[in-house]
Formats: C-alpha cells, sequence, structure tokens
C-alpha cells in the first residue's frame, strides 16, 4: 500500500498525509504544524472547519510544550496513557509565539477565549517510534466525515488511499475510538465515551 519508497518518517518529514493503524482505529494525520497538509486532510475527509482534529504524541514532554496540564489531566495520563483516552487541555500562553500561531492557522484550537487542543498517546510501539522521531503529528480518524471509522485496512476508504501519500499496514487491537475529556473545564466533561470507560 505504499505510493513510494520513502519510510512513514520521511513522508511526515516531508509534509506528506499518512494514513496509519493506531491501537484504537486506522488515523490519518499529518505533522501536527504542517497547515497545508491540515488543510488537505479537512478536503479528504470532508470535515468541517469547526471541528478540531487530536495531536498524537509519544512522551509527555511534547505535550508540556504546547499546553498546560492541571492535576486532573495528569492523573489521567498515569493512569490511561499510552492508551484510547483523548484528553483537552489549553494551550500554554507562553508557548512558542510561531507554534501558537501555526497551531491557531491550522485551526488546532477551538475558536474561544481561550484556545484548547485534544491529545492522545497511542499504545502501539510502531506509531511512537514513529512520533519519537518525527515530533507529534495529527491523528483523526481515516474516513470520510460521517462514515465509520476503519479497525482495518480492508475497511479502508479507496478514495481516501488515492489522496494520502503513504498507507502503513496495521492492525487496530481495540477497533473503537477513543474516549475523549475536556479537563479544562471544572468538572471535566466527558465529549465521547469510548474505548476507556471514565
Amino acid at each position: 500500500m505504499k505510493k513510494h519508497e520513502k519510510s512513514p518518517s520521511a513522508v511526515f518529514k516531508s509534509g506528506g498525509v499518512v494514513i496509519f493503524p493506531t491501537d484504537t482505529v486506522y488515523g490519518i494525520g499529518c505533522k501536527f504544524d504542517n497547515i497545508e497538509g491540515i488543510e488537505r486532510i479537512y478536503k479528504i475527509k470532508g470535515t468541517p472547519k469547526i471541528q478540531n482534529f487530536p495531536v498524537l504524541v509519544s512522551n509527555i514532554s511534547q505535550v508540556e510544550k504546547i499546553a498546560d496540564i492541571n492535576n486532573v489531566a495528569r492523573q489521567l495520563m498515569e493512569k490511561h496513557w499510552p492508551g484510547g483516552l483523548t484528553i483537552i487541555l489549553p494551550v500554554r500562553h507562553d508557548a512558542d509565539p510561531s507554534l501558537s500561531l501555526r497551531a491557531k492557522r491550522s485551526n488546532l484550537y477551538s475558536k474561544e477565549s481561550s484556545y484548547k487542543i485534544g491529545f492522545r498517546m497511542p499504545n502501539l510501539a510502531s506509531l511512537q517510534k514513529i512520533i519519537n522521531d518525527v515530533g507529534p503529528i495529527i491523528g483523526t480518524s481515516a474516513n470520510i466525515h460521517g462514515k465509520k471509522a476503519p479497525t482495518s485496512q480492508e475497511e479502508l476508504d479507496p478514495k481516501l488511499i488515492s489522496l494520502a501519500d503513504y498507507v502503513i499496514r496495521g492492525e487496530c487491537k481495540k477497533g473503537i475510538e477513543s474516549t475523549v475529556v475536556d479537563t479544562t473545564v471544572e468538572p471535566p466533561k466527558i465529549l465521547r465515551q469510548g474505548t476507556v470507560k471514565l
């Protein structure tokens, strides 16, 4: 399912869009600060711009460079990461200005006075290795907006495959989307119940 001989890490680094298995469902993504790649993913999936894409990380220090981690979020990370829990956090006010600007321009943060971003650490060694190499990546489900998220490569939409730059073969262990919790509000709000039961 490769389209060329580059490694997936090289495709991410060169600005490409990659389809990949995670521990939950198949994902599609690019480097998280790749504005052009994110625009392509919105078009490929047909996702409305009001919906933000989550970011996949391989360690908590990657999160700390971008967002403020409150006590509740840190406890959830310690208990459920790596795994199927997406945690929404506020962007750091002292984050790198250029990083913050790129993230805002790429619509990663919600259009509110305090910008937010969702993070997840997938429980899949091969994907963690890639993220260690290239840095945080966008990790939204690899489906046309409104369609069921694929849990195997056989379920991938041929249209998505044709529009991506690289497809990684593999299996999704859980087959259920991640749980999403917003820890920027008190009490924290569960936005989607998925594989992790809170």
